[in-house]
């Protein structure tokens, strides 16, 4: 046993095991601190979470609040106030399209529970072999072993492989790189169809349900599906009989500029997963909300579902969620993702013309670019320069976060960042952050030997 004092070292089991981490010591607003006193615009509000800013004290106050009162009670015994009032809330965001909600820890749980209410569901339907996930390609859903399954990243993937159950995926809603070589002035809409072959491939009474992000997360940065996309896919899965699952993880609460991404395609799913923005970026949780019917077709034929997590409609976190509901509501906050996202979204324009971005997309304040070698043939840059997390770094030495990613054109290359900052950011924060980034991108960015990692 090693007695010995080792001043100075990290105990943290870090993401990056060899990166030296800047240590950010406190936040407000739009900005972050380090331990020296240096400031850094969050460009992504972390990994596209933090929409209320940062050291709000009212959320502070709240969480104070709770912990005197109630911090714990399991949710297989009891209920709690908290609980039933963010449930109501979080209905009522949806206009009462959503009826009953399952609190969970994060975001992958949501997505891990949306896919057991699908199974209860047709067991309970009397469609016991129903059973099968489609998701997509180039998607991300969590970091579990079943969430990763039905995850599309390649390279989060890959060491796990062994763990992972064998569940069937889709082309992605990808137009920039559309994997059938179509433009939006021919698309036929083949990325949608592809759902129908896999499910008459599969067998439809084997399918439960598909699995999808109305607008993509760090997989694909901010891809936004072609017109009519989701509509066909909702008529696909209304044929066979396959329930249609929103992982709105990233993109609920107000993220895309609506409350609910699902409400920019005309289209309702039959559950929905949310997490991350839900508290405001406050307290670790998520949800799944599922319309009446679902809930209805469990309770009057078996009436139990045996799946959850020992935090699971905690009271504090709880508590959290209806506050970030309300002040998105009182400040008017999904109206101003909307409104300042399109001011992004122009600022972000002028970039197009930069020869190494190949596209810019999103809704909301989620929007992505994806940087390319070469514009004309798209060519990616080589997988090992990582040139994503060169720009990262360039941004953060300017004195900006932007959150970035790798591996859009089929697992194999690609490079991308998203920028997501809170709801509050300004017109002046984002013409700063827009600026940072030609800046950062009218450098010499592979002229460094430091090793840059991608993920």
């Amino acid at each position: 046993m090693n007695n010995q004092t080792d001043s100075g070292k990290s105990h943290v089991f870090h993401f990056f095991l060899n990166r030296k981490y800047v240590s950010i010591a406190s936040g407000k607003g739009v900005y972050i601190y380090d331990d020296q006193g240096n400031r850094y615009l969050d460009a992504s509000g972390g990994p596209i979470l933090c929409s209320l800013g940062h050291g709000l004290e009212e959320m502070a106050d709240v969480i104070n609040e709770q912990a005197r009162k109630l911090v714990y009670v399991h949710r297989v015994d009891f209920t709690n106030p908290p609980l039933e009032e963010a449930s109501r809330k979080l209905c009522e965001a949806s206009n009462f399209v959503m009826d009953k909600v399952f609190f969970v820890s994060g975001g992958t749980e949501a997505i891990e529970i949306g896919i057991k209410i699908a199974r209860k569901y047709h067991l309970d339907n009397g469609k016991p072999s129903k059973s099968r996930v489609i998701s997509r390609w180039q998607s991300y859903h969590g970091s579990t072993a079943g969430a990763l399954a039905w995850t599309g990243a390649t390279a989060r993937r890959n060491d796990f492989m062994p763990y992972l159950h064998d569940f069937n995926h889709i082309p992605p809603a990808y137009c920039y790189r559309c994997w059938f070589n179509k433009t939006p002035d021919n698309c036929d809409l083949d990325c949608a169809n592809a759902l129908e072959n896999e499910i008459m491939c599969l067998g439809p009474d084997n399918v439960s349900v598909f699995l999808a992000e109305p607008v993509s997360g760090m997989a694909l940065c901010g891809a936004v599906p072609p017109e009519g996309y989701f509509e066909r896919i909702r008529e696909i899965c209304d044929k066979y009989d396959v329930l249609l699952m929103f992982d709105e993880v990233m993109t609920g609460a107000g993220r895309t500029g609506k409350m609910f991404a699902y409400e920019h395609f005309n289209v309702v799913p039959d559950i929905l997963a949310l997490g991350k923005g839900l508290s405001g970026g406050y307290f670790p949780i998520g949800a799944t909300a599922v319309p009446q019917f679902i809930h209805d077709k469990i309770a009057s034929n078996s009436g139990v579902f045996g799946a959850g997590h020992s935090w699971g409609g905690n009271p504090l976190g709880c508590s959290v969620v209806s506050k970030t509901l309300d002040y998105i509501k009182e400040h008017d906050l999904v109206e101003r993702s909307h409104t300042l996202g399109e001011y992004l979204n122009n600022k972000l324009d002028k970039l197009r013309a930069h020869p190494l971005v190949g596209d810019v997309r999103g809704l909301g304040l989620m929007r992505g670019i994806e940087f390319v070698q070469d514009k004309t043939t798209k060519k990616p840059f080589e997988k090992s320069l990582g040139f994503s997390s060169r720009v990262s770094a360039a941004c953060l030495e300017k004195g900006m976060f932007v959150e970035y990613s790798s591996g859009c054109d089929r697992g194999q290359a690609g490079d991308m960042v998203m920028l997501g900052p809170p709801f509050i950011i300004t017109e002046e924060q984002i013409d700063s952050a827009v600026q940072i980034l030609e800046q950062v991108l009218d450098q010499d960015l592979l002229s460094s030997d430091r090793q840059f990692l991608t993920f």
